[in-house]
Order: C-alpha cells, then sequence, then structure tokens
C-alpha cells in the first residue's frame, strides 16, 4: 500500500509509476488522466454511497476552477 504500481489493474492506463496527473511548476495547470469531467453527477459514477441524482465530489473541483477565474 501507498507505493507507485506498473501493474494491471491498479494501473490501467500503463503509465510509469501509476502517474495519473501532473501539474506545471508555478500551478498554474494540471492535467488529470482520470477525466473528472464524465463523473460530475453522482449517477456517472460506477458505485456511490450518496444520492444518485446528487453532484459527485469531483463537481467541487470545477466549482472551484470556476471561482478561481473569478
Amino acid at each position: 500500500a501507498g507505493q507507485p504500481t506498473e501493474a494491471y489493474p491498479a494501473n490501467p492506463n500503463g503509465s510509469p509509476e501509476g502517474l495519473t496527473s501532473v501539474t506545471t511548476a508555478d500551478g498554474r495547470f494540471t492535467v488529470l488522466m482520470p477525466h473528472p469531467e464524465r463523473v460530475f453527477r453522482n449517477i456517472q459514477m460506477s458505485w456511490t454511497s450518496g444520492d444518485r441524482s446528487a453532484r459527485s465530489p469531483w463537481m467541487r473541483m470545477f466549482g472551484n476552477a470556476r471561482r478561481g477565474l473569478g
């Protein structure tokens, strides 16, 4: 636990050391492999313990981005 992996299924995209995101040194840009735009509602997720018609926890990331843009 807590170690990077290159083995499937823990690393389905086969990236080195299980890398799923990168951020620029100045913090202005982040690129994510998990594609959070595909699961911004709970009903889009494969599993959820919450209300399926509610926003998923990923939606907070988009709200934060919008607030950051002003």
